[in-house]
């Protein structure tokens, strides 16, 4: 029942782009035990599904554009198959410092783009008064 709970505000949080996939797999590692390259297949995959049900409705209201979503596909398709083969020579340690790092720069990058932005704004409205 847990799980099924921390799955739907996984998913919750997905669909409001606020970065879940990175809290599922921390959820996955610390929580259930999983190895980290299993946890990451696994996030893919629910990302994947979740995506897929947002998909048809971005697709019904014309936010999504037919060529760049075919690009995107296409060498997401090619990128996978080049490394699906590779995560069977790198250490697992590896990825999980690689996500640590992306979720890093990921929150510096949200944090300078909602508040420290907005304290520039108010500064320079008050110089330039």
């Amino acid at each position: 029942m847990v799980n099924l709970i921390i799955s739907f505000l996984v998913a919750t949080l997905m669909g409001l782009g606020v970065g879940g996939g990175g809290l599922f797999v921390i959820y996955l590692t610390l929580c259930l035990n999983y190895p980290q390259v299993l946890a990451q297949g696994t996030n893919l995959v629910f990302f994947i599904l979740a995506s897929l049900a947002s998909a048809f409705v971005h697709i019904r209201k014309r936010k999504i554009r037919p060529l760049q979503l075919t690009i995107m596909v296409v060498f997401g398709i090619l990128g996978s198959i080049v490394s699906a083969p590779l995560a069977n020579f790198i250490s697992p340690a590896y990825p999980r410092k690689c996500l640590g790092l992306l979720l890093l720069i990921s929150g510096i990058i949200t944090l300078y783009n909602t508040v420290i932005k907005k304290i520039f704004k108010k500064i320079k409205k008050t110089l330039y008064k």
